[in-house]
């Protein structure tokens, strides 16, 4: 009885964790950690000179983007 307990417990966990990151948590972790090699780095650049820098908050990553060379102008065209 316990352990059909905790196993329905476990289940509901399970079930919640996969609908969000279905939803938008896979997302919003490619955000924060882009593939594309001049994002990263700019994103590491920010962090580096900013250690208040947050990269999950989608306003820091623009601002970061903007600041840096090669991503305004390939923002621009």
């Amino acid at each position: 009885m316990l352990g059909l307990r905790l196993v329905r417990r476990l289940a509901v966990v399970v079930v919640i964790v996969g609908a969000l990151l279905g939803v938008g948590g896979l997302k919003f972790v490619r955000d924060a950690y882009p593939a594309d090699p001049f994002k990263s780095g700019a994103l590491a650049k920010c962090l580096a000179a900013d250690h208040g820098f947050v990269r999950f908050f989608a306003e820091q990553r623009a601002s970061c983007y903007a600041r840096q060379p090669q991503m305004a102008g390939a923002a621009q065209s």
